[in-house]
C-alpha cells in the first residue's frame, strides 16, 4: 500500500491537498545526538497530545529526516511552539541547506541535554516511552517530564499551505 496506491492513481496527492485545510501548530522539535552531544532538531506540524494520565505527547518523524536517528537513539525530545515573531527560528530547521544556522539565536537554552527556545509559547520536554512505525514515519510517544509556558497566545500555525498566526477569536 505504498503511496496510497491501493486507493487509486493520484490518491496521495488528493489527500495532501485536502490535508492543507487541517490547521496545525508549527513547532521546532529538538533532541540531542547521543554520539556527539550536539543539539538536533526538525520543523514539524505532526505533533499532538496523547494523554493527561500519564501526561504524554507524540511526534511523527520521517525516517529519512536528518535528526531521526538522534531522536530515536536519545529517547528524548522537546516540542517548541512558536509565535509569529519567532518565525526566523523556523527556516534553518525547515530547509536543510540552512542547517548551519540552527541554534544560533540568542534565546536558545538547555534544559539538561535538550535545547529549547526561551519565552516560546510552550516548551514540552518528553522522554520517549513508545515508538510506533507506520509507512514512512515513526510516531514517538513521549511522557512529559517538564514544561514551560510564556503565556503567549499568538501561536504560529500551518494551514492552506502557508504559515499564519493561530490567535484567539474575541467574543
Amino acid at each position: 500500500m505504498d503511496d496510497c496506491s491501493a486507493n487509486g492513481e493520484g490518491f496521495q496527492d488528493r489527500l495532501k491537498n485536502v490535508l492543507r485545510y487541517l490547521p496545525a501548530p508549527v513547532a521546532i522539535v529538538t533532541s540531542i545526538d547521543p554520539q556527539t552531544g550536539d543539539p538536533v532538531g526538525l520543523a514539524m506540524s505532526a505533533i499532538m497530545p496523547v494523554s493527561l494520565e500519564p501526561c504524554a505527547m507524540a511526534v511523527a518523524v520521517n525516517r529519512s529526516a536528518s535528526s531521526y536517528r538522534s531522536m530515536v537513539e536519545s529517547r528524548r525530545f522537546c516540542i517548541n511552539l512558536l509565535t509569529s515573531d519567532k518565525v526566523s527560528h523556523l527556516n534553518p530547521f525547515a530547509h536543510p541547506e540552512a542547517k548551519d544556522d540552527r541554534f544560533t539565536h540568542e534565546d536558545w537554552e538547555r534544559n539538561g541535554s535538550v535545547w529549547y527556545i526561551r519565552d516560546a509559547p510552550a516548551n514540552i520536554f518528553c522522554d520517549v516511552v513508545e515508538t510506533v512505525s507506520f509507512g514512512t514515519h515513526d510516531i514517538l510517544v513521549g511522557e512529559v517530564y517538564d514544561l514551560y509556558s510564556s503565556g503567549a497566545t499568538d501561536i504560529l500555525g500551518w494551514a492552506n499551505g502557508t504559515l499564519g498566526s493561530l490567535i484567539p477569536i474575541e467574543r
